[in-house]
C-alpha cells in the first residue's frame, strides 16, 4: 500500500494524478476509487492506494482517503 497526494483533478473526465513522496505519479480513473466518490475528492488530499506499471507510466487503483493515526 502506498500514501500520496492527489495533484490533479479532471472532473470532466473523471481521472486525476497522485504523487508519492519519492515522486513518482501515478494516474487514476474514478472506477479505481474505494470509499468516496470522485465528487468528493480535493487537490492536496492524501490518499493511500495500490500501484503497478502501465504503458504510460503507473496507474493508481484501490484508492481510499488516507487513515488518520492517533
Amino acid at each position: 500500500m502506498y500514501i500520496g497526494t492527489i495533484t490533479k483533478l479532471f472532473f470532466d473526465k473523471e481521472y486525476g494524478s497522485i504523487e508519492t513522496p519519492k515522486g513518482d505519479t501515478a494516474h487514476f480513473h474514478k472506477h479505481c476509487l474505494w470509499d468516496i466518490s470522485f465528487q468528493d475528492l480535493t487537490e492536496g488530499q492524501e490518499v493511500e492506494f495500490e500501484m503497478q506499471p502501465s504503458y504510460k507510466g503507473f496507474l493508481a487503483f484501490h484508492i481510499r482517503p488516507k487513515i488518520q493515526s492517533c
